[in-house]
């Protein structure tokens, strides 16, 4: 009896409880949506609240991830399971060379965040297709560049990593409005976030190094505060740019850089490279604070593309951390992420806030950041056209490496191919420096005459090295030689071969140019020559450590051309031991530039392969003059002049005319030429004496 009774009893709480499922289900949550807590998990914030927004969901999207959040301290927040992420937008256009759109951004549902961006007018590292980056990393997928991680509110944090946004109906092609809803414990609208991109066009060809030219994209948070009560430290964290692709092989062209304001509009740039994280506390590094200036922008670059966020309104970003995904690996295989913070806000009820962002992604092209519009205030994105801030910066400045560019820009006009516009600047170089190279062999060639002097020097004061050193400096200067000039034409070459370097490096136009039109094997300038190449099987080279990749042909070349220079360019005679192994091991150093510029860009290699082919051709010449004269010398044939005097001096300029003065850098080519043969030939008449 007691068995019957429980089981009737079961019986009837079973249909109670039907029965109040069932009057919940077709007569409450009917009329109070709100209510219906196992819908809200199954439903889409748009189906939410559709009576203030109607439904985006498209044909075959999957539903939206919500987001449920308290107002009041809780130890668990209520968070619905994630759905799967939607169809990706795209923006502008991935067509390579596109007339209209200077980038194609693919928009992921997932944090609102970006797949990857095209630049459809660069070809990518390996020149088989248009250049895209901005992809998540390989070991972390979740990573889309922008993308929305978190909002918190008063003291809850709801994470939006997977979450996915709904799409606004009304995007266009250049717009694109993603959103979605937080609510409370008693599911109501509580924080509305809507993400816009936007998206311009090229503009007028002529005048797009003055503007956006097609490369920044303008992203905007709007959040509207969904209740009639004020909301409090409300701040948004997201996603900055990924890391670009590496174009360097010797060392990573990748960097974190961020600007900051020092006043007066000036802009200071701060960079970190990839080098600088390493296990620990130094695997992370707060770019908001730096040297007390104000944060204006921050982002990610290689040697020649750029993707930087700058806040529009000034103090709504408070926060900018790098974090260094993988800081065990080796420098170069490192992967960093930027972390944004929004200050805090406080909502009024029914209040909305924009938090807009001007957010670059392109080319680090030479005419376009140093245009009216990239080199304002406060972008001045200029100085991320070189990369380094270090001695090589300063021995090549800007405007050195500038004028460089605009020398090969004119020859280029002409000759149609960088490879032959770089060698047209080493024969104009060449040409410039031909009076000191002159000047500097005569040099060399009187000290190696005075050979026997020097040996009587060097037996008079055998026991006394300062006493010989300060014989010889008086004997050179008694006869007008200067030694170190035979290392100053070098010398002045230097800053042009780091100017070269900077600009093969980062200069777009250089980027991925062959040599004669693609005739030979060097296909990019800005790269090492790469005659056989064997990735997928590198190796290192025992006690130097240097990894080899492929055959590169011109460094090679280049050690055996400034080898040969060295052997022929006249040397003084030595006094010493030291001094003679000196010179020895000098010569044989050059053989070392072969392993210094194995991994520099082919075109500065064709520069100073160049050079040196010129400076052997140039020494022979003069050296073949210099013995031409002194064998027509010695025969009689040649009138020496002597010191004219004052008298004579006077006459000679009533009776001659005055030859007409030579001004600008040819009358100081022709000073230089009258000096070196003057030296000449006074050093000759006191070798005869």
């Amino acid at each position: 009896m007691d068995n019957k009774k429980t089981v009737i009893g079961m019986a009837v709480v079973v249909l109670l409880s039907i029965g109040y499922g069932l009057f919940l289900k077709y007569y409450v949550y009917p009329n109070h949506p709100n209510w219906d807590y196992a819908g809200t998990l199954d439903q889409t914030p748009s189906e939410q609240n559709s009576a203030t927004q109607p439904s985006t969901k498209r044909a075959g999207e999957a539903a939206t991830t919500l987001q449920s959040i308290s107002t009041e301290p809780t130890s668990a927040l209520l968070i619905a399971g994630t759905r799967p992420s939607g169809t990706p937008t795209l923006l502008g256009s991935d067509r390579p060379n596109d007339p209209k759109y200077g980038l194609g951004l693919e928009i992921d549902p997932r944090g609102a965040g970006l797949d990857q961006v095209t630049v459809n007018s660069y070809k990518d590292v390996d020149a088989k297709g248009v250049y895209s980056f901005q992809q998540p990393y390989a070991d972390a997928k979740d990573q889309l560049a922008m993308a929305t991680r978190s909002v918190v509110i008063g003291d809850q944090s709801v994470d939006l990593d997977s979450a996915d946004w709904r799409l606004d109906p009304a995007s266009t092609n250049t717009t694109a409005t993603y959103g979605l809803d937080v609510t409370g414990l008693n599911h109501l609208p509580l924080l509305r976030i809507s993400k816009t991109y936007q998206l311009q066009s090229r503009g007028p060809e002529k005048n797009r190094d003055n503007t956006a030219a097609g490369y920044e994209v303008t992203v905007t948070y709007h959040l509207q505060n969904e209740t009639t009560r004020p909301l409090s430290n409300v701040h948004l964290e997201f996603n900055g740019p990924t890391m670009p692709a590496r174009e360097m092989e010797r060392m990573d062209d990748r960097q974190l850089v961020s600007g900051y304001d020092k006043g007066d509009k000036a802009i200071e740039v701060n960079r970190d490279s990839l080098s600088e994280f390493k296990p620990g506390a130094t695997a992370e590094k707060d770019l908001s604070v730096y040297k007390g200036y104000k944060f204006l922008w921050a982002g990610a670059t290689s040697n020649y593309f750029a993707g930087i966020v700058l806040s529009e309104n000034e103090g709504q970003i408070a926060k900018v951390q790098a974090r260094c995904l993988n800081p065990d690996a080796e420098s170069n295989d490192r992967e960093a992420v930027l972390d944004f913070q929004t200050a805090d806000f406080s909502l009024a009820g029914g209040e909305s806030l924009d938090v807009p962002l001007k957010v670059f992604f392109g080319p680090k092209d030479r005419d376009l950041l140093e245009g009216d519009y990239y080199s304002d205030f406060p972008r001045n994105y200029s100085p991320l056209l070189t990369t380094s801030g270090s001695m090589c910066a300063f021995c090549a400045p800007q405007w050195l490496v500038d004028r460089l560019v605009d020398l090969l820009q004119f020859f280029h006009f002409f000759l149609r191919d960088w490879g032959l516009s770089i060698i047209a600047l080493v024969v104009l170089v060449r040409a410039i420096l031909h009076p000191i190279s002159k000047y500097s062999q005569v040099s060399m060639l009187g000290l190696q005459k005075m050979g026997p002097e020097l040996e009587r020097l060097k037996k008079k004061y055998a026991n006394d090295k300062e006493a010989l050193a300060k014989a010889q400096m008086e004997m050179h200067k008694e006869m007008g030689i200067a030694p170190f000039l035979g290392c100053l034409p070098m010398f002045l070459q230097t800053p042009i071969w780091i100017a070269l370097y900077s600009a093969l490096q980062n200069d777009m136009a250089l980027r991925q140019a062959p040599f004669l039109w693609g005739w030979t094997w060097i296909h990019d300038l800005a790269r090492p020559d790469r005659l056989i190449s064997w990735d997928a099987h590198p190796f290192t080279v025992p006690l130097v450590g240097m990894k080899v990749i492929s055959l590169n042909v011109l460094p090679l070349i280049v050690a055996v051309m400034m080898f040969l220079q060295q052997k022929l360019q006249p040397q003084p005679p030595s006094l010493t031991p030291e001094q003679a192994s000196q010179q020895k091991m000098m010569r044989y150093m050059s053989l070392l530039f072969s392993l210094f510029f194995y991994w520099m860009p082919s075109g500065l290699n064709l520069y100073i392969l160049t050079s040196s082919s010129i400076a052997i051709v140039e020494s022979k010449r003069i050296r073949e003059h210099i013995r031409q004269r002194d064998e027509r010398e010695k025969a009689g044939k040649v009138i020496v002049d002597v010191k004219p005097t004052r008298q004579g001096k006077q006459q000679q300029k009533m009776e001659l005319p005055q030859e007409t003065k030579k001004g600008g850098i040819w009358g100081w080519w022709a000073k230089l030429q009258e000096k070196a043969e003057e030296i000449r030939r006074e050093a000759e008449k006191k070798n005869k004496k």
